[in-house]
């Protein structure tokens, strides 16, 4: 083998390791826990709202709606051990406000899995919207039926006059944006929920 034809060679030994820790986000995918499909999480941007696992679906029923996203190459092969600062969660078409970026609880494990299941710091709402996960700078195409609603209405991330205001217009004329356990009413339990935000903001 001649010195140019060893050269390539060796460059491509040293290529095919690193290839297999590069994420290919169209073969990336996020689900949603089983039986949460169209559930609706509440946020708070102090981080103080819902636990992905304490979602509600319409008529405000408890369900898990905790997100996995599976990490893999080119040649659909998990990588494990990938940072989650290089992963963040965000909606479909920009309606979810976040405090930075929303990152999940781990990086991928020995299955290319990492999963957001705490609450997320933000506001605003995506109830048009699915869940998406970024890798990188790269959307993952698939997306999850997981909705986001805010006591910061507004999406300034901060609960405030502005909040108050939309949110007191919705006791007389019902939207969901309000409605934060989807049951399909803003009543006193919204407001209560809705009261004990009031002040808060990102950290």
């Amino acid at each position: 083998m001649n010195r140019c034809a060893c050269l390539v060679f060796t460059l491509a030994l040293i290529a095919v390791p690193a290839m297999a820790n590069i994420p290919f986000p169209d073969l990336c995918v996020l689900d949603n826990a089983a039986g949460s499909d169209g559930a609706v999480v509440f946020t708070n941007p102090a981080g103080g709202g819902n636990m992905l696992s304490d979602a509600r679906l319409t008529g405000g029923v408890p369900v898990d709606a905790t997100l996995t996203l599976t990490v893999v190459n080119s040649e659909g092969d998990p990588i494990a051990n990938y940072p989650a600062s290089d992963i963040w969660l965000v909606s479909s078409g920009g309606g979810l406000v976040t405090c930075g970026l929303a990152m999940p609880g781990a990086a991928t494990d020995a299955n290319g899995q990492t999963s957001w299941v705490a609450g997320i710091a933000g506001g605003s709402n995506s109830l048009a919207e699915d869940a998406q996960a970024i890798i990188g700078s790269a959307p993952v195409p698939n997306t999850a039926a997981v909705h986001f609603v805010g006591a910061d209405i507004t999406g300034d991330l901060a609960v405030n006059l502005s909040d108050i205001t939309l949110f007191t217009q919705t006791l007389a004329a019902y939207n969901a944006y309000a409605d934060f356990n989807n049951d399909q009413v803003v009543n006193l339990s919204d407001i209560t929920v809705f009261t004990q935000a009031i002040g808060t903001a990102c950290p």
